[in-house]
């Protein structure tokens, strides 16, 4: 009896500790990780948490290569350094006991962030020269508990997610340059390009189960979230040639994602996780513009023919004191196309009660990332159709990250 109580007494620090808090590398354009609202099972009638992010990513693109109608292929410039530039994500959450097993959990956070930046010195400058959207979060969910057996416990939990979107895509135009006397062409000119485009708030939703038995810290978690699809709206600019109205369609992808921990050992926690995310979905970003006709496209099409995302997590939580727990995770996060290789990440953290109800985690990652290979590939249609395609290669290379949270409980 007396492990079962040094076990359930685990929960309460190895829960913090049993996955480090996430790196901004959790798949694709995606900031979360697995089963990232663990607030929602935290103990307290009013718990606060804060949570700040930076990561440190290197990726160099090489071997770039460009095609594009009407010209002959260009190697000419053919590396990008620091394509992917560091980058900081926060959120904050509240978890407010309603009843006594009636729960609710709200968050602010940043769910998609998108920075690829290879510049406009390479040849892939025609395709993009960078890419960048934000993503501001709305989650709220409620949660009921109900003890089927003494001390074994069914949750169910479920409610909205919500999301806007800002995307912007910069390139270079090449546009040529015409003799006034003749209107014959003597050469060409690059012209800078950007489509900006935002969304208003879309929603969609989460719902989930967990199976709870506290005497041993044990608790199994599966939960889906549906895919939201968004409708933009902006501009798309040309240099010289003025700015046109336009529009876009996206679909941000579903997910499945399952998470059981248990304790092991007096004062030791396991966890394992594993969450499929249905990125396939986003094959392409179809730009729709209200062109007057001539160079102006009515349409641009991205082609990102992403494939289905995975990551496996496993970790291990062990309380040293009344107040200082360490954990460790290992994470496998299966790329899903493009600059979006494989990786293998080790965290390392731990987590202090300053005071009865204030917990200070702090951890760390690093980050080993793949070889790979991938394409930018945008089509233009209109009076005049256009296609340009940019292969290049990227080395495996190494990333670190930090993260930091502080949890509050009255």
């Amino acid at each position: 009896m007396r492990v079962l109580k040094t076990l359930a007494q685990t929960t309460v620090l190895g829960c913090a500790v049993s996955m480090i808090p996430a790196a901004a590398f959790a798949g694709g354009w995606s900031t979360e990780g697995i089963a990232d609202y663990d607030l929602l099972f935290a103990d307290g009638k009013f718990v606060v948490e804060t949570q700040a992010t930076y990561a440190d990513r290197n990726v160099d693109f090489k071997n770039a290569k460009t095609n594009q109608t009407g010209q002959s292929e260009d190697t000419t410039n053919s590396t990008a350094d620091d394509i992917a530039p560091n980058i900081a994500v926060f959120s904050g959450a509240v978890k407010v006991e309603l009843l006594e097993n009636l729960d609710l959990y709200a968050r602010l956070n940043q769910p998609y962030l998108i920075r690829e930046q290879p510049g406009f010195d390479w040849n892939g400058r025609y395709a993009i020269g960078e890419t960048n959207a934000d993503a501001l979060g709305f989650d709220a969910m409620l949660s009921y508990k109900h003890e089927v057996s003494k001390g074994n416990f069914v949750r169910v939990f479920g409610g909205l997610r919500s999301v806007t979107v800002d995307y912007e895509q910069l390139s270079k135009t090449l546009a040529p340059v015409l003799d006034p006397s003749t209107g014959n062409p003597i050469g060409t000119v690059d012209l800078d390009t950007d489509i900006n485009v935002d969304s208003k708030r879309e929603y969609g939703f989460r719902i989930g189960a967990a199976f709870e038995k506290p005497e041993i810290a044990l608790r199994a978690m599966i939960a889906y979230e549906s895919a939201i699809d968004v409708e933009l709206d902006g501009a798309l600019s040309i240099q010289n040639v003025g700015s046109f109205g336009s529009n876009a369609a996206a679909t941000l992808p579903q997910s499945i994602e399952a998470k059981v921990q248990t304790g092991i050992a007096p004062k030791w926690l396991a966890s394992l996780g594993v969450k499929w995310t249905d990125w396939s979905v986003l094959n392409e970003l179809a730009v729709d513009v209200a062109s007057p006709g001539g160079p102006v496209p009515t349409k641009v099409v991205r082609d990102l023919g992403y494939s289905d995302g995975w990551i496996v997590e496993a970790g291990i939580g062990h309380q040293l004191t009344d107040k200082l727990s360490l954990g460790s995770s290992v994470t496998w996060d299966k790329g899903i196309g493009g600059p979006y290789s494989d990786t293998y990440s080790l965290s390392l953290g731990g987590s202090y009660d300053f005071a009865k109800n204030v917990k200070f985690t702090l951890g760390g990652r690093a980050i080993f990332k793949t070889s790979g290979e991938g394409s930018y590939d945008i089509a233009k249609t209109g009076a005049v159709n256009s296609q340009v395609n940019t292969d290049y290669e990227y080395d495996s290379s190494w990333n670190f990250a930090v993260s930091s949270k502080i949890r509050v409980a009255f």
